[in-house]
């Protein structure tokens, strides 16, 4: 077999970062125990790192610099004076790289703290003024994949840049009252963007695409090509996939007009680049959209959703379910660089298992093998597909930090503690350096080399909460049961299924396994089903209402609670709210860690965490 490229991992700590080499011999399926080479490159404390594209390149922010480093060489090639700078971004060719700074209290809008800079010459190509700073609206600047423009965000507008000729002022611009962000699609050709704009005054927000060849220097917009409105949407996120045909945008709310969620909700928009289809994604459960994640080909998209357990399921990129991976405690889904491997994971207050599938031809996922990761917070697939790693990182979590090396069917190769570890990421490397392989015939066989893959979490039907008044009630036995991996209406397998537009409206589809209809194109979701448990039958049992989603929903009503079920379908529903409060708690004490003032009724949530604790265990569920 011919050797492998070498793989590097970053590790960075608060007093340095380093780059470390992985030996190729290492990483074969038959291969000695691991044994990382020594570190080759100990760089500078760094505040945060940022990596190009291609992995050519490593820029690393702290101390009022960004130093930029050629991870080949491992050798400094650029050295910026950037005071206060807070973010960092490389162009999609590694020309260039945008940096944000903090301004000085008495410069106003004169202190330029937007800059794109041509890091080669040492000299900022563009320099602007931003007032707000958003880590999840970064990079600020987007440039197209040719880096011929440069797109920016300003107040009820986007500004379009000559990159060639910046001293030009804006080129163009596309004027949207209340814009609340865009995204560039990475398709060569015909440049495209996503925009948002959040609701205002009673009308609906709506998420539109636009050619930027049809923009004008005047501003006026021109009709979208695409458009989805919808109401309950104070934020999105948007993802195009990689051949820019189809985007997906995250909505999600303060609030839960149900009131069923404390971390408000969730919907999942898909829009066609070309106008041709625009719809809410029908994932099967009810519940918040935990993680979607395109395939690195752009042909599937996965969702893992839905109260827990919640369900994956593969979506075509024409938005048809495709595949159902069951329910189970996960809140995370990451696809191998070349799209063959995909890893379900329940990190932050679950319990840690990861699930692995193998994409075969034919469309199936077949359950290639799983590991358990304590305490896990990151998961990161290495550039050969053939393997991943998993950290625990402060701040996010201050004990037990470290970082695991699992090979793709979940066998442990290597760990490493650290009193502290801030992060932990493999050197990226262009699409063509590493082929797609299909699982060993080795490791199928529980690993020819002595490292058998971990043994699968199976999920046994646990016994439920019974309350005190129906302990040693026989009949108890029959109450539902709430757990974090088992779903009593879970299927799995390939889905299919009647057209939703070819049923009367307010008609279910019939009971196929696992089948989802088409979307339909409005908002509101599925049917909904008893205990926060949708069945897969009763997802999608609507109509197509109002145009564009902006509309309510005709769907069928939720089934019943079973009779005699009441009792445990409240514990159920409680130990819901509870998991639900805890993980909003541990999203405010990451922010608190990081620097951000809470205000008075965050800091109130994070003070009720023990009582929450001690409420969910009394209900036998683990915390």
């Amino acid at each position: 077999m011919a050797e492998l490229p070498l793989q590097k991992l970053l590790v960075r700590v608060p007093d340095t970062a380093s780059l470390v080499a992985l030996r190729p011999a290492c990483l074969l399926e038959n291969g000695s125990p691991i044994s990382p080479s020594p570190r080759l490159s100990s760089m500078a404390a760094a505040n945060a790192s940022v990596w190009s594209v291609d992995g050519a390149l490593l820029a690393l922010m702290g101390a009022g610099v960004v130093t930029v480093y050629d991870t080949n060489t491992e050798e400094q090639v650029a050295r910026l004076e950037a005071p206060g700078v807070m973010a960092a971004a490389f162009s999609p060719r590694g020309t260039y790289l945008a940096t944000f700074q903090r301004t000085r209290p008495d410069a106003g809008n004169t202190e330029k703290n937007l800059k794109l800079w041509d890091w080669r010459a040492g000299q900022p190509a563009m320099a602007l003024f931003q007032k707000v700073f958003s880590r999840d609206a970064w990079p600020s600047l987007q440039l197209l994949p040719d880096e011929s423009l440069a797109l920016h965000v300003v107040t009820n507008a986007i500004n379009v840049y000559n990159l060639r000729d910046f001293a030009a002022g804006v080129l163009k611009k596309l004027a949207l009252k209340g814009v609340g962000g865009c995204a560039v699609s990475p398709a060569a050709g015909a440049p495209t963007l996503a925009a948002f704009v959040p609701e205002a005054k009673g009308a609906p927000g709506y998420v539109g695409v636009w050619r930027l060849d049809q923009l004008a220097p005047g501003g006026e917009p021109p009709p979208p090509v695409a458009r989805r409105t919808f109401f309950r949407a104070t934020s999105v996120t948007l993802a195009w996939n990689a051949g820019g045909t189809a985007l997906l945008a995250t909505t999600a709310s303060e609030t839960d007009a149900t009131n069923q969620s404390y971390y408000g909700e969730q919907k999942l928009h898909f829009l066609a680049a070309d106008g041709s289809l625009d719809c809410l994604v029908p994932v099967p459960k009810e519940g918040p959209i935990h993680d979607v994640q395109w395939a690195p080909s752009g042909e599937y998209f996965v969702t893992v959703a839905g109260f827990m357990p919640a369900k994956s399921t593969i979506f075509t990129a024409a938005c048809k379910p495709h595949y159902d991976l069951g329910s189970g405690p996960h809140n995370m889904a990451r696809w191998s660089p070349q799209g063959r491997f995909l890893a379900i994971a329940g990190f932050g207050n679950l319990p840690g298992d990861v699930a692995l599938y193998d994409r075969k031809a034919d469309g199936k996922f077949k359950p290639m093998g799983s590991a358990r990761v304590e305490n896990g917070v990151t998961l990161d697939w290495a550039p050969d597909g053939r393997h991943f790693v998993t950290a625990t990182v402060a701040p996010r979590l201050r004990v037990d930090n470290g970082f695991h090396l699992y090979r793709y069917d979940g066998a442990h190769l290597h760990g490493e503690r650290y009193e502290v570890l801030l992060e932990v990421a493999w050197r990226p490397a262009p699409p063509s350096t590493f082929p797609e392989r299909p699982p060993s015939p080795r490791a199928a066989a529980n690993g020819a080399a002595g490292r058998p893959a971990a043994p699968p979490v199976v999920a046994q039907r646990p016994q439920g909460y019974v309350p005190p008044s129906r302990r040693g009630n026989p009949d108890s036995s029959a109450s539902s049961v709430f757990s974090l991996a088992y779903d009593p209406a879970d299927s799995r397998g390939r889905l299919g299924g009647p057209s939703l537009r070819s049923l009367p409206p307010g008609a279910a589809p019939p009971d196929t396994n696992g089948a989802v209809g088409e979307p339909a194109g409005q908002d509101g979701g599925g049917a909904r089903a008893s205990n926060g448990h949708s069945a897969a039958s009763a997802a999608g049992a609507t109509a197509g209402a109002a145009e564009h989603g902006a509309g309510g929903c005709n769907g069928a009503a939720a089934e019943a609670p079973a009779a005699g079920a009441d009792a445990a379908g409240d514990a159920a529903k409680r130990a819901r709210a509870l998991q639900k409060k805890l993980r909003q708690i541990a999203g405010l004490r990451e922010r608190a860690a990081a620097g951000e003032k809470l205000g008075a009724e965050q800091r109130e949530k994070l003070a009720a965490e023990a009582g929450l604790l001690a409420e969910l265990r009394e209900l036998g569920v683990r915390d």
